[in-house]
């Protein structure tokens, strides 16, 4: 998981590597100063003062805005949601998710990219025209005959952060037993993201920083999955429902010195967290504003009544785990 507020100073970082999930090893390696790839990779860096970020853009700007029209490159059969990739009138290409995942996505992107865990570049497009478009395929019903479209998630092909065809699991990573680790686990229950397990939206991107080191960073991916029910034998899950994600549950009680997430994703048995993880990342989300946290719902497309409904709930959500882990 994870992202990052990038410093171009070199700075030096532990980590442990796992051999099938058992830390058995500390290597200290230097990123920054060669341009060559940390090994071991990153999960999480310092995002800095919290509350002084802007959660409407996150990892983007203004000027990188996808501009219209868009031109038809290609769909993309992999998934279950239906994609396409276009370039826009500046020539950047864009991979384009429609369907009920885009407003989650981006939303989730903004707290993922907050917190300090890696965040590629996404945003939200409510309407546009793809021309070109052929007229067939799964997007066939979010595209009209001239290429109209509604409510897409755009996330931008940039050659400074690529997807790489590295795996890593949520029990087989460099980062086992490490505080970061946790607190990417309790950050996705907070949004209730269920569809990560095994190799399954978990991916290791290749990130070139303004000063030409290069950095191996892990990431959740495909974040549509949340702000809806993790669902388990006897409920379906949802993605992007407000009175689902009101109901579902975050904390379930502190036991032993550990915190029992209600966690219900695919990858069971990762919802125990050490007492002092949940109480390191307890603070960094105290951090967060309910000013923030609507802008993250602004910048998903979300309806007044959404703004209002899921920030605050996910203020609740925040503010119970800090009675719980105090």
């Amino acid at each position: 998981m994870v992202n990052l507020s990038f410093r171009p100073a070199a700075f030096v970082i532990t980590v442990v590597l796992c051999l099938d999930s058992d830390p058995s090893l500390a290597q200290t390696v230097v990123a920054g100063t060669s341009g060559a790839m940390d090994p071991a990779g990153l999960l999480w860096k310092d995002p800095g003062p919290i509350a002084a970020r802007d959660l409407f853009w996150g990892p983007g700007r203004a000027e990188r805005l996808p501009e219209g029209p868009f031109t038809f490159v290609e769909e993309d059969s992999g998934g279950t949601q239906p994609k396409i990739a276009v370039t826009d009138a500046r020539g950047v290409t864009w991979d384009v998710k429609f369907g009920e995942e885009a407003k989650a996505e981006v939303a989730a992107n903004r707290f993922v990219w907050a917190l300090g865990f890696a965040a590629e570049e996404l945003y939200f497009v409510r309407t546009g025209v793809v021309q070109n478009y052929p007229g067939s395929g799964r997007v066939g019903g979010f595209l009209s005959q001239e290429g109209n479209f509604m409510n897409a998630r755009f996330r931008r092909r940039n050659p400074e952060t690529v997807r790489t065809e590295e795996e890593w699991t949520l029990r087989k990573n460099p980062f086992v037993g490490r505080r970061e680790l946790s607190g990417m686990m309790v950050l996705m229950t907070l949004v209730a993201n269920w569809d990560i397990g095994g190799t399954r939206n978990t991916r290791v991107l290749r990130v070139t920083n303004p000063d030409g080191s290069v950095e191996k960073q892990y990431a959740v991916t495909d974040l549509g999955a949340s702000f809806g029910r993790m669902g388990g034998r006897l409920t379906p899950h949802s993605k992007w429902n407000l009175a689902d994600y009101r109901a579902e549950g975050f904390v379930e009680k502190v036991e032993n010195g550990e915190l029992h997430l209600d966690y219900d994703g695919l990858e069971p048995g990762v919802d125990h967290i050490p007492l002092e993880h949940a109480r390191w990342f307890a603070g960094l989300l105290a951090q967060l504003t309910p000013a923030q946290a609507r802008r993250a719902f602004e910048a998903a497309g979300a309806t007044p009544e959404e703004i209002e409904g899921y920030s605050e709930e996910l203020m609740e959500k925040i503010a119970e785990l800090q009675a719980a882990v105090k």
